[in-house]
């Protein structure tokens, strides 16, 4: 009888989307405003899509992020980075985003105490304004928010996102995962698209969609938030290479793929890669070190030698931000306000769920590439 293995399939971004792969953002630009980044495979093989690293908290900027992982920081913008346009290159083109052949530029905000202000914030949009031509951005993701809750124009962040949307750059941001608190900037503007959480329990099945639990509510200038929701749970991205997280998931994924015999003779010296338990280490007992290497897996939610699952609506967002650079590759005439106005209008909206926690509802990748394909057509 066949052993079930520990590590569970994870459907990728265009399965569980059901997408149109056609588009794949050739010639659009993706600021990523983000903690912090590090150089990955997905972003920089075969071909290298990194057109600029800034550092908004030092004031530098360079043509690579660092090479080495050597920050907690740099977790989160790398793998937002690689939902948004990471090429799944470790994943022999499995874990691909929807734009595996857009630009990026990546912009740390998160300083060393593990703060992002909201100055760091204004300074990295300011820098995607004063560059936007001459890195081809069109499409600007912030997976990162401001302390104050001001959802007006008065805000520094809102008015620098506001800005860019006005000079037709397309802003997507990640509502939070909160649903009691208010709505932040950036997600706050009035002409950004903010986008909030599905929980789509990594299943083709959309009858057992539900929410995921974002942030979501009516802002003082009257504005509901969020504008669209898309996948955020049981979502794959990438573990940073020469981590000790690394050698853990891919000791762990060979244990895990060995029959009895081989387990026992090679666990002596894989498990030191591992946080597994110090009594399974000598016991000897089969179940007990199954028991303890499922277990460690699901903990980890490592879902291959190179990948884990990871949730929240800061990897809804750049899913979004991906699709707009595939419109945006389809039309490059679309305004932000085309853009936005046909996510919304081809949104399915969860059946049950107020409209307040979910704006237009789920974003329809197909449908609304498709109304982009004839829009473009007429318009030609």
């Amino acid at each position: 009888m066949e052993r079930q293995q520990a590590v569970k399939p994870v459907l990728s971004l265009p399965v569980r989307l059901r997408a149109d792969i056609r588009a794949t953002g050739k010639g659009v630009g993706i600021a990523m405003i983000d903690s912090d980044f590090v150089r990955h495979p997905d972003l920089m093989k075969p071909v290298n899509r990194i057109t600029r690293y800034v550092d908004a908290v030092q004031g530098a900027e360079s043509d690579a992020p660092p090479a080495k992982a050597n920050k907690a920081r740099q977790w989160h913008g790398t793998m937002t980075a690689c939902t948004a346009a990471g090429n799944g290159y470790l994943s022999q083109g499995v874990y691909t985003s929807l734009a595996p052949n857009a630009t990026l530029t990546l912009i740390r905000t998160m300083n060393d105490h593990g703060r992002v202000t909201t100055d760091t914030i204004v300074e990295a949009l300011e820098y995607v304004g004063d560059h936007a031509e001459e890195l081809q951005i069109r499409v600007v993701n912030i997976s990162v928010y401001a302390d104050e809750v001001d959802q007006t124009l008065d805000h520094p962040v809102n008015d620098a996102v506001d800005r860019l949307v006005r000079n037709g750059i397309c802003v997507i941001s990640a509502v939070g995962n909160n649903p009691n608190v208010p709505i932040r900037p950036p997600a706050a503007t009035p002409s950004g698209i903010a986008v909030g959480g599905l929980n789509d329990n990594n299943s083709l099945r959309s009858d057992d969609d539900t929410m995921y639990p974002s942030t979501f509510g009516r802002t003082t200038l009257g504005v509901q938030k969020p504008d669209v929701i898309a996948p955020a749970i049981y979502l794959p991205a990438p573990i940073l290479l020469g981590t000790p997280q690394r050698k853990e998931a891919a000791a762990l994924c060979a244990m895990d793929a060995m029959d009895d015999d081989m387990l026992l003779a090679c666990a002596p010296s894989l498990m030191p890669h591992t946080q597994l338990p110090v009594s399974v280490w000598t016991s000897r007992s089969l179940s007990e070190l199954r028991a303890a290497i499922r277990t460690r897996i699901a903990t980890e939610q490592i879902c291959g030698p190179f990948y884990k699952m990871v949730d929240g609506t800061s990897f809804s967002s750049p899913i979004v931000a991906s699709i707009v650079a595939q419109m945006l590759e389809l039309d490059p005439t679309l305004t932000p306000a085309d853009v936005k106005q046909l996510l919304i209008d081809h949104a399915r909206p969860l059946e049950g769920v107020p409209a307040m926690n979910q704006g237009a509802g789920v974003v329809h990748q197909t449908d609304t590439l498709a109304a982009v394909r004839r829009g473009a057509s007429v318009s030609a």
